[in-house]
């Protein structure tokens, strides 16, 4: 049986830590949390997708940027919140 890759389990993670922190700032009802977990992934899986990296010398373990796929889901996340779900 082989494991999960390490960049998948620090996008999930970072991804859930994101969406939990979000719900408790901006959500209102118990039914915005999937949205905001879904929103928070497809905001790390596009900075690790499209590899954006900002032009500092920061660590990316696993080949995740870390700052950049944070920055990238609070965007998303932040723009979700302001729809009617």
């Amino acid at each position: 049986m082989t494991g999960w890759a390490p960049a998948t389990l620090l996008i999930l993670l970072l991804a859930t830590a994101c969406a939990g922190l979000a719900h408790v700032l901006l959500g209102k009802r118990w039914r915005q949390l999937p949205v905001f977990w879904l929103t928070a992934c497809v905001g790390c899986l596009l900075a690790y997708g499209l590899g954006w990296r900002f032009p500092l010398d920061l660590p990316a373990p696993a080949g995740v940027p870390v700052l950049e796929a944070v920055l990238l889901a609070w965007i998303l996340l932040i723009v979700v919140s302001r729809l009617r779900v």
